[in-house]
């Protein structure tokens, strides 16, 4: 996890805190034996289609690629392969002249490294921990655990014995290799440690943080030799040339700055990129500098003189960035589009590996040309529902693309298209879908059979919308408000205005309370008849800097309970009647991205990031049932079929899936697209 780093970034006023915030089967017993074999025969070429449907499903949704953006790169020493690292949790092992994907390490986290021998690859990983696995095998080898929060950069000695991790627990570590002991621990950075770099024969490291200074250590005494000074703003990536005398700066400044390690005398400052400076790479023979930016471009850097060499890639510029915004962001909300790059030299200097978001590109140093590019794939599943009829499936994928799916056959039936959707309703008779976002200040009712616009309303900027059980009410959240309007007429029924802007809102299947969620963290209670707030579940802890953000809520169909998840894991069921905390449990390692509750009230489902699985829980007692797994990256949405009888989710990964709620039985796979080599 890079600094700062994502490509969808938000900023609250006020310092707001932003959350991360999205069947054919049974038991049958027969006592008839000529009523026994037909009916199996029939189940069991009922099952076979499924079968069958799944293996092609599965076939036509696979994707090789990264689903989520590139925190790092790296060319082994022969030059023959390299690895990408990925926010979606693995590393790739590359082969440089065919692009082929040779390996996919799974559970690796964001940021990866190969040994100078080239037999290790080492990771860093989302429980802060360092991983080591064999590159030639794919096995782990060793965890070393340390840190207390994410790690931001990996360096090894050219021998291969020594590691040094940099974290945001504003330390550097030194590591033994060969037996995973941690040697030493560097402290001495205010803030943020953003990137750390070791001299090649292994005496000395240096370190980049978010207080702006850049600091050099001696790796056999630990101690401080100098802090220098310069940038404006955060230290965001180091470099030492191959023969340590020289020691190289990237900053949010849009600088590059070259020390003289002897003396910690400034020599001279690059000047070229728009934005922050993501990466910075020398080549083996200390004659070029790389250098990967957060406005879209790779540079290359004549060490000696200082020169820009060339510009690989288009840079992108903040004019144009703001052209491409929506242009109706709720209050509060600053929003704020990059690409960052980043960037690796092989040994000979001949190719230059860049990425960015979750796409590769091999560069042609000499000629400046790809050579080849390597696409990711993006178009996840933000939302998915279950239309009342349990006919038809409907997704709002992150390409603002809505598309209606044939449950049966996996087709998809038809697509609506509009930008800066951020949320999707189904009316329950089927005949209406309704969507709201950030693209315009209307909130747009579509005909589910012909995909025609029918109406719009005049609405902020939408983030949550959805439709009374009856169908008679429509409920939308912009800005500090949710509004309650009659669907047909567009009168305004009720307002229920809070402290903070609404990211979420959930309605009892009773269509007696309406839960809702800000981004001050509040949990709150509504009666929908009369649009009175009932109680507040959870106090704002917007400004709490150690309060666990909330990312999920659903309430029961009858009203009496609602669920809360939290980034930590937690679940907690509160009593509606009360407030009370009926129960609380730990449910996923790295958060809980998303929950559904069953019809009948007993079964919560919950879907997580990063270990990408789905647990179905008995609400009465808190028991795990079952754990589901096929998802490759974040579980982001969760719906059940209004009999109970099947689950559908929505991942990052880009598929949604289908599974029977009480088998755990994987049914079918649906997928957009699959995206190839170029």
């Amino acid at each position: 996890m890079s600094i700062i780093k994502s490509i969808l970034q938000l900023h609250f006023n006020k310092n707001y805190k932003f959350q991360i915030a999205y069947v054919i089967s049974g038991t049958v017993l027969f006592f008839l034996t000529q009523f026994v074999l037909p009916v199996a025969a029939q189940i069991n070429s009922v099952n076979e289609i499924h079968r069958i449907q799944s293996k092609v499903s599965t076939k036509k949704c696979q994707f090789p690629h990264h689903f989520a953006s590139i925190e790092s790169l790296d060319i082994s020493p022969n030059g023959k392969t390299f690895i990408s690292a990925s926010s979606d949790n693995t590393i790739k092992l590359w082969d440089v002249s065919t692009g082929k994907l040779l390996r996919t390490f799974k559970g690796t986290g964001y940021r990866g490294l190969m040994s100078p021998d080239g037999k290790i690859l080492i990771s860093a990983s989302y429980d802060n921990a360092i991983k080591l696995w064999d590159i030639g095998t794919g096995k782990l080898l060793r965890t070393l655990a340390g840190h207390s929060d994410s790690i931001t950069s990996l360096s090894m000695s050219q021998d291969s014995n020594i590691l040094v991790s940099g974290s945001w627990d504003k330390t550097i570590k030194i590591w033994d290799i060969s037996t995973g002991n941690l040697l030493r621990t560097l402290r001495g950075h205010l803030e943020w440690v953003n990137s750390v770099a070791i001299s090649k024969d292994g005496k000395n490291v240096i370190s980049g943080s978010s207080d702006k200074t850049i600091k050099l250590w001696d790796i056999p005494t630990g101690k401080l030799v100098t802090t220098l000074k310069g940038h404006s703003n955060m230290v965001s990536a180091v470099a030492i040339s191959p023969d340590g005398k020289t020691i190289f700066s990237g900053s949010g400044d849009s600088t590059i700055k070259v020390w003289d390690i002897g003396t910690g005398k400034l020599l001279r400052t690059l000047k070229g990129n728009f934005h922050m400076v993501e990466s910075l790479a020398v080549s083996s023979d200390g004659e070029t500098l790389v250098s990967g930016g957060w406005d879209s471009t790779i540079k290359l850097w004549n060490i000696k003189t200082g020169k820009l060499l060339r510009t690989f890639g288009k840079p992108i510029k903040q004019s144009e960035l703001s052209e491409s915004l929506p242009k109706n962001l709720p209050s509060g909300t600053v929003l704020s589009i990059a690409s960052p790059s980043t960037a690796a030299i092989s040994p000979n200097g001949n190719i230059i590996v860049s990425a960015s978001k979750s796409n590769i590109q091999i560069w042609n140093v000499k000629t400046g040309e790809i050579i080849r590019s390597i696409e990711g794939h993006s178009d996840w599943f933000q939302s998915v529902l279950f239309s009342q009829d349990n006919k038809n499936l409907v997704s709002l994928n992150s390409s603002d693309t809505i598309n209606i799916w044939d449950k049966r056959t996996g087709n998809t039936i038809r697509s609506l298209k509009d930008k800066w959707v951020r949320s999707v309703a189904i009316s329950p008779d089927v005949k209406t879908i309704v969507t709201g976002g950030w693209g315009d200040k209307t909130i747009k009712l579509w005909d589910f059979q012909t995909g025609k616009l029918i109406r719009k309303f005049e609405d902020g900027g939408v983030n949550s919308v959805a439709v009374s059980p009856d169908g008679n009410i429509l409920i939308s959240a912009s800005n500090e408000t949710i509004k309650l309007r009659d669907i047909r007429t567009g009168k305004l029924l009720h307002k229920l205005n809070h402290s903070f802007p609404v990211s979420f809102i959930d309605i009892s299947k009773d269509g007696n309370h309406l839960v809702s969620r800000t981004i001050g963290d509040e949990i709150i209670l509504w009666n929908m008849g009369t649009g009175k707030l009932i109680r507040t579940l959870k106090k704002e802890t917007v400004y709490d800097t150690n309060a666990i953000l909330v990312t999920s809520i659903a309430i029961s169909p009858d009203s009496s309970t609602v669920v809360s998840g939290y980034l930590n894991g937690e679940i907690i069921l509160q009593d509606t009647s009360t407030g009370k905390n009926i129960r609380t449990f730990k449910s996923h390692p790295y958060g809980v991205y998303t929950l559904a509750i069953s019809p009948d009230g007993n079964t919560l489902v919950s879907g997580s990031y990063y270990d990408n699985k789905i647990k179905l829980w008995d609400i009465s007692t808190g028991k795990l049932i079952r754990t589901l797994e096929g998802h490759l990256y974040n579980v982001s949405s969760l719906a059940i079929s209004s009999d109970g009888k099947t689950l559908a989710s929505g991942s990052h990964d880009n598929t949604m899936k289908l599974w029977d709620m009480n088998t755990g039985t994987l049914l079918q796979t649906f997928c957009n697209s699959a995206q190839q080599n170029k």
